[in-house]
């Protein structure tokens, strides 16, 4: 029986069972839990609110002809960071009249991530799925100019190997876009979507806690058109990673490689841990910072 981190969850020192309102299928052998009442979730994923505290683990037992179960409070433990990711893979093109870019992007959910896209396009009216589409398409375009889209594994018989839920779109993409008399400005930092910023006045109370650990791995292949060259390519190199006990345990790298025309560039966000104590407090806001900051990026291309 859990709790939920955002309201209220087990405490091993009161005893208040009224907060352990959701019930998960523990199996010993594989250590992994089933939550049956989320239509959305699938073997071995569980609401991640659920999870990542403590919950009440309730084993049955029969003394003569009385039937009880034994309680015993314990962490109800996520799957590892690795298992769950937002990644992007995008093209970025530039046509021949040079007024727009094309951007041939696949956003790829694995996880507890997946959840809630999966559960958008299987309980939900085509309109609606219309409507999600078109977000999710803004998401790394600003636009709703879609030439043509199509998804990969939105079904569940997938979900519990894994598999990815993706969505490729081929999108007019304008909004990435300004020209400034010869030279052609493209906002590639938006292609990794909105970021928050993180600021605060006055010290830091709490711990930072996040949903669930994860990874948000980025590739995008920008195709500069020929007579052009990029002039401010390093503000693509962002490094910014903590260490504890010599082992990362989140980070946001951001670099590039150019090979003749294309400019490929590797953006890497991850999160290894639920918690972060507030000792760790400005490593972490300079983390959501840069990816703040990476978002922000113009790439100015000048004729040669």
């Amino acid at each position: 029986m859990a709790g939920d981190r955002s309201t209220f969850t087990v405490d091993r020192a009161f005893e208040n069972w009224n907060n352990t309102e959701n019930p998960i299928l523990y199996f010993p052998n594989q250590k992994k839990f089933l939550a049956p009442t989320r239509l959305e979730m699938r073997f071995p994923w569980i609401q991640p609110d659920w999870g990542g505290t403590n919950g009440l683990f309730c084993k049955g037992t029969t003394i003569g002809n009385f039937t009880t179960a034994v309680g015993e409070v314990k962490m109800i433990p996520l799957e590892d960071y690795t298992q769950s990711s937002n990644n992007i893979e995008a093209k970025v093109t530039l046509p021949g009249d040079m007024d727009t870019l094309m951007v041939d992007i696949r956003q790829i959910y694995t996880g507890y991530s997946a959840a809630v896209y999966r559960a958008s396009f299987n309980f939900s009216s085509e309109e609606q799925q219309r409507l999600f589409l078109k977000e999710m398409v803004k998401f790394g375009t600003n636009s709703e100019n879609i030439v043509s889209s199509k998804f990969e594994n939105k079904d569940y018989e997938g979900y519990p190997d894994n598999k990815p839920f993706v969505l490729q779109a081929v999108v007019k993409a304008s909004e990435l876009l300004e020209k400034a008399g010869s030279k052609i400005l493209i906002k590639i930092g938006d292609v990794i979507g909105p970021q928050v910023e993180m600021y605060q006045e006055k010290p830091r109370q709490f711990p930072m806690e996040i949903p669930y650990a994860h990874v948000l791995d980025r590739t995008i292949q920008l195709v500069i058109p020929d007579g052009y060259s990029v002039k401010n390519l390093e503000e693509l190199n962002i490094n910014h990673t903590f260490k504890e006990n010599n082992e990362p345990t989140m980070s946001f790298v951001s670099g590039f490689t150019k090979e003749g025309n294309n400019v490929n560039i590797h953006v890497r966000e991850e999160y290894r841990n639920l918690y972060y104590p507030v000792s760790q407090y400005e490593d972490f806001k300079k983390i959501i910072n840069a990816a703040a900051d990476f978002n922000k990026i113009v790439l100015v291309l000048e004729k040669k």
